[in-house]
């Protein structure tokens, strides 16, 4: 009976190693460029459905409306995706309109390091750790035409009437003056370990 316990026992750990082996094989470790990948679709996803459902309130009942339903909903869609992707999605500005943008001491670096390139088509998206060692992919956003109406310059390509509704909602605000183009601030996606 010794015998063949002292035969079945290395079965087992042989058993057991090979397939901790094989899980950990299994487990892909991704790479700063998975996570630049990931991190691309999630921003580009992101901006696509805040973007869809600011046209379809500008639609419904103009800018004014538009003002409205970002100050309402713009941060629960954000949030509803962070959860379905299982990251921390933000969007981040130098200018923030709204006090919960403002830039960590890490962002801002990277802001700043944006900012010198001066031209967004210079900017590229980039991988760092955070304080807590995740991986967070940053990237710039631009201002497109349609930002115009809520983050243009006052008097030009927003109207001072606008504005007055921004300020109501947003008395903070610094989101303001940028020209079609211009970095106007940058998705701060954390992925969760």
């Amino acid at each position: 009976m010794k015998t063949k316990l002292l035969y079945f026992i290395p079965l087992v750990i042989l058993f057991a190693c090979n397939t901790s082996e094989k899980k950990v094989v299994e487990e892909k470790i991704k790479t700063e460029s998975d996570y630049l990948i990931e991190g691309k679709q999630i921003a580009e996803a992101t901006f696509n459905v805040l973007s869809k459902n600011l046209k379809n309130a500008m639609a419904e009942g103009g800018v004014e409306n538009a003002i409205k339903f970002c100050n309402v909903n713009a941060m629960p869609l954000t949030d509803s995706l962070s959860d379905y992707y299982n990251v921390n999605i933000k969007r981040v500005s130098h200018k923030p309109r709204n006090l919960t943008n403002e830039p960590t001491a890490l962002e801002q670096h990277i802001i700043d390091d944006y900012l010198a390139l001066n031209v967004v088509g210079n900017m590229q998206p980039t991988i760092a750790k955070n304080e807590q060692q995740n991986n967070v992919f940053y990237a710039p956003i631009p201002t497109k035409g349609l930002c115009l109406s809520c983050h243009g310059i006052v008097g030009e390509t927003l109207l001072p009437e606008h504005y007055e509704t921004i300020k109501k909602f947003y008395p903070n605000d610094k989101a303001i003056g940028f020209k079609e183009g211009d970095f106007r601030g940058m998705w701060s996606i954390t992925f969760k370990q």
